[in-house]
């Protein structure tokens, strides 16, 4: 009798072991999920002064929240007007709790049809945001911003290039 006949005959024993780690890493992996998921939610702190200046459309904020160092505008802009809206921005100006203007962010609303309604989405990138101003701005001057100002998303930084080839490695 080998080796191999004795590990082949029993195992039951090694069968249980394996599901016992496999239960352990899926109870682990769900624990973690959670855990992560409340931490990075208790980091954002809801913004409670926004003022909306903004004439020929109706532009409301459902989810406005900020971080130490990012946050994101959620809300939905609605044409009040006859004529469809075309080539306009909204301009986002962001302050701290001291009112210190700290940084801009234009959104573009194109092709809005006379009472139509459009859900909105603006991430940005800074630091102790307590207020935001929302109002209208003219092409000319959307087009005088910088090119970071009329960035919408997120920047794609370095550490999610590496964890995306880390991911790719292991599950591609």
């Amino acid at each position: 009798m080998s080796y191999l006949d004795i590990w082949i005959y029993d195992s039951t024993h090694r069968m249980r072991v394996f599901l016992c780690y496999l239960l352990i890493f899926v109870v682990f992996f769900i624990f973690s999920d959670v855990m992560i998921y409340f931490y990075t939610k208790s980091l954002y702190q809801p913004i409670e002064n926004y003022e909306i200046l903004a004439e020929n459309m109706e532009v409301t904020v459902t989810q406005a929240e900020a971080s130490n160092v990012n946050g994101n505008v959620k809300g939905t802009v609605k044409n009040n007007t006859n004529e469809t809206i075309t080539n306009q921005y909204l301009k986002f100006e962001f302050y701290t709790p001291r009112d210190v203007n700290i940084g801009t962010k234009y959104l573009k609303i194109e092709n809005l049809n006379p009472g139509e309604e459009k859900k909105y989405e603006l991430g940005f990138r800074f630091d102790s945001v307590s207020s935001v101003e929302i109002s209208n701005a003219s092409a000319e001057e959307a087009e005088a911003a910088a090119p970071e100002e009329l960035e919408i998303t997120p920047v794609f930084g370095p550490a999610g290039l590496i964890s995306a080839l880390i991911l790719g490695y292991f599950f591609l």
